[in-house]
């Protein structure tokens, strides 16, 4: 399957609403997605990424760059990611969490936190822990250094 992973755009807020507000079960606005987005281009530390297959968006990731104001320590947080129930959901995941380990690399981090909201599922944590990642009270970290 042809799939595309690439920066959210004002021309997907529609679709990015309607995407989240059926995966959580609450309704969230065009608007309030437009101002995040918006929000987002003037914060060089935040982003948002679709997942796409045959134009349809399957999958968000959010990715955001957290450091002390001395920059020694940087880590990037991986905030959402949300997988359409599908057959290839899983591996719209893994290439989720491989894209997100190659922005931490581009942006030189120190390692990734994995924030998770599976307590919506119903599923354990232990269960969602992703690969090579260690529990640390609510995210899941993995280092690089």
């Amino acid at each position: 399957m042809t799939y595309i992973i690439r920066e959210a755009n004002p021309q997907d807020t529609k679709e990015i609403s309607n995407f989240v507000s059926k995966r959580t079960g609450k309704m969230i606005s065009p608007l309030h997605i437009e101002n995040r987005l918006h929000f987002m281009r003037n914060n060089p530390d935040e982003s948002l990424y679709v997942y796409e297959e045959e134009n349809q968006i399957l999958g968000t990731l959010g990715f955001r760059i957290r450091q002390a104001d001395d920059a020694v320590v940087k880590f990037s947080e991986v905030s959402v990611i949300s997988i359409e129930e599908t057959d290839s959901s899983q591996a719209a995941a893994d290439k989720l969490k491989s894209y997100a380990e190659q922005l931490a690399q581009e942006h030189a981090c120190s390692g990734m936190w994995w924030i998770t909201g599976s307590e919506n599922h119903g599923d354990s944590r232990k269960a969602q822990q992703p690969l090579g990642f260690h529990e640390t009270g609510y995210r899941f970290v993995k280092r690089f250094l």
